[in-house]
């Protein structure tokens, strides 16, 4: 049988559902008419992938495929690299012998170079994340448990386009500790050690509100119980996914998640003309709908199950980290509260990543 007569219609459905950016390309490369039916049409949709953080810098990154239930290896910019966080489509990485910062798409090999780091080489570790989105000006953020800094790429007044310069960081007026992070909808959402939310503008970095802390989940659970809560943006909505870890006698996490909630927050509600607006409050959800979440540590994704095909909706995929075993992969289902283990990567360290060929 000759492929290359396959008809175009047929390609383009194949093409997308292929929901593995490398199952994607090999399609792309089959032969000329292949390349033209999938360019033909919008890529699909990627799945997360599984992005191990070694603790030192590596030749080589290493991603898990939940679609494709494999392992990929990406070739790293240098061995000098560390990774310092992930984010829809791009990398942060830290060269640790000269401490220069820059923003990598490790599949198509686009880097995005930024100003140094604003952390002395005696800080604590550092983490940071570009906001989501496509447009190549979208901040970057750069912080650690003291100090949280942004970074813009202010756009040429002639042309419209970020400038080449790169520019400087701006520090966030936190007035404690830093516990965790989120952008959402034009406003960046700071966590302190105590679960208080400051609310600061993106563009100015004025403070312009704040947030109670998340829920306690209403479960039985032992007094040694580690908690995670991960802040996810869903469309218009800012999700928190609280779960609770019980430990065994000698500290390992167990693997069932002892407690797992979702809150959607709902920020000033107008009660009518001439009235005050209630506060910011955070309300549990029974159901996500379609909703996939895809949640780490402390921050997360979120995508609709109808545009993957074999997937369900109002459920939620996390993982449990452990020091030097196996990352398992666990997929809750709001509907029945069930939570099942999925094939997973012997990796460890582990965060999600959303590849992109953007």
């Amino acid at each position: 049988m000759d492929w290359s007569t396959l008809p175009g219609d047929l390609l383009r459905l194949v093409s997308g559902r292929l929901h593995d950016p490398l199952d994607f390309l090999r399609f792309r490369a089959v032969c000329r008419s292949w390349r033209s039916a999938a360019a033909a049409s919008s890529p699909p949709r990627f799945l997360p992938w599984l992005l191990a953080r070694p603790a030192h810098p590596t030749a080589a990154l290493s991603f898990f495929s939940l679609s494709a239930g494999a392992t990929r290896s990406v070739a790293a910019p240098s061995a000098a690299h560390r990774i310092l966080g992930p984010t829809r489509s791009h990398l942060l990485l830290s060269d640790t012998t000269h401490d220069h910062l820059l923003l990598l798409n490790p599949l198509t090999g686009a880097r995005l170079p930024l100003p140094d780091s604003p952390f002395p080489a005696s800080s604590p570790v550092i983490q940071g994340y570009r906001v989501s989105g496509t447009d190549s000006s979208a901040p970057v953020v750069l912080y650690n448990a003291k100090k949280l800094f942004f970074h813009f790429r202010h756009p040429d007044p002639a042309s419209g386009e970020p400038t080449n310069s790169v520019g400087s960081w701006t520090e966030v007026p936190m007035p404690g500790l830093v516990a965790e992070n989120m952008y959402h909808d034009g406003k960046v959402f700071v966590c302190d050690e105590h679960g208080h939310i400051t609310v600061f503008d993106a563009a100015t970095l004025a403070v312009v509100g704040a947030v109670p802390p998340p829920p306690v989940v209403k479960v039985a659970l032992c007094r040694d119980a580690f908690k995670c809560i991960a802040f996810v943006p869903s469309g218009d909505e800012l999700l928190c996914v609280i779960r609770y870890f019980g430990r065994d006698g000698q500290g390992e996490l167990l693997e069932d998640c002892g407690g797992l909630e979702v809150y959607r927050l709902e920020m000033e509600i107008g009660r009518g003309e001439g009235e005050s607006p209630s506060p910011p409050r955070w309300v549990q959800m029974r159901s996500i709908g379609d909703r996939m979440l895809f949640v780490g540590l402390y921050q997360g994704f979120s995508f609709r199950a109808v545009d993957f095909a074999g997937f369900k909706g109002d459920c939620i995929y996390f993982f449990k980290l452990e020091m030097a075993k196996r990352s398992c992969i666990y997929r809750f289902s709001m509907e029945d509260g069930r939570t099942e283990e999925l094939p997973g990567p012997w990796m460890h360290a582990c965060t999600w990543f959303v590849p992109s060929l953007s």
